[in-house]
């Protein structure tokens, strides 16, 4: 392999980082516990001119703040799937798996009133094996249900100056939606920006496309992936 040269990060199942030879980072707010955290971390992007990729759990998307969400998309962020809640996915069975997946899938558009083709997902914990280390159960469902990776992490660190060392090409950060994570990222993205990082949402770090929009909402049957 050449100097400077790398193989796909798709290549993996699990992606902790996109290219390292492009000056393009990912960040990445996880959760949404709390939602007016969320709206504050989606604006404060607004503000500063970048976007992300928001991973929120599925309980926490509720109809009434449907216009919320979606200003998320309408800043040019993406909206990625945690799983309906926040548990060890890979210790759990292949149809609660795919199950998870698809209410997350179907909660999201019933809110929104549209399709929205979620194309990123990241477990709770980055949680991929069982009680024995074993991921086939877990990759097997999550392959059937329609990811063919699933997005993890590079970076994960609230004080900024370690943050700032960590980052690298291709980084993809994890944060949460609560005040130090906040504060974290407010004082980094100027930083990063005069750097020259370039923030992209986690489908365009990895080359993914756009998500797809149509205007029937998902809705999940299990026999659609008794058959594959």
């Amino acid at each position: 392999m050449a100097a400077g040269e790398e193989t796909d990060p798709l290549s993996r199942f699990a992606v902790r980082n996109g290219r390292r030879n492009v000056k393009k980072i990912a960040l990445t707010v996880d959760d949404a516990f709390d939602l007016a955290w969320t709206w504050k971390i989606r604006d404060m992007f607004h503000e500063l001119g970048v976007v992300a990729t928001f991973f929120p759990i599925g309980v926490q998307i509720h109809k009434e703040d449907a216009s919320e969400w979606q200003k998320i998309l309408d800043y040019g962020n993406e909206i990625g799937s945690h799983n309906m809640g926040h548990y060890q996915m890979g210790r759990a069975d292949a149809w609660s798996i795919i199950t998870s997946l698809g209410r997350f899938q179907q909660t999201l558009d019933e809110v929104l009133g549209y399709h929205y083709q979620v194309q990123a997902f990241r477990p709770p914990f980055g949680n991929i094996t069982d009680e024995n280390n074993n991921s086939r159960t877990f990759r097997t469902a999550v392959e059937t249900f329609g990811y063919d990776h699933v997005i993890l992490w590079d970076v994960s660190q609230t004080d900024p100056e370690i943050a700032l060392r960590q980052v690298q090409n291709g980084s993809i950060l994890l944060y949460h939606a609560r005040m130090k994570d906040e504060q974290c990222m407010e004082y980094i993205i100027p930083r990063l920006l005069e750097e020259g990082y370039q923030f992209v949402t986690v489908s365009q770090l990895l080359d993914l496309g756009e998500n797809e929009i149509s205007p029937d909402p998902y809705v999940f049957s299990r026999e659609n992936y008794e058959k594959k």
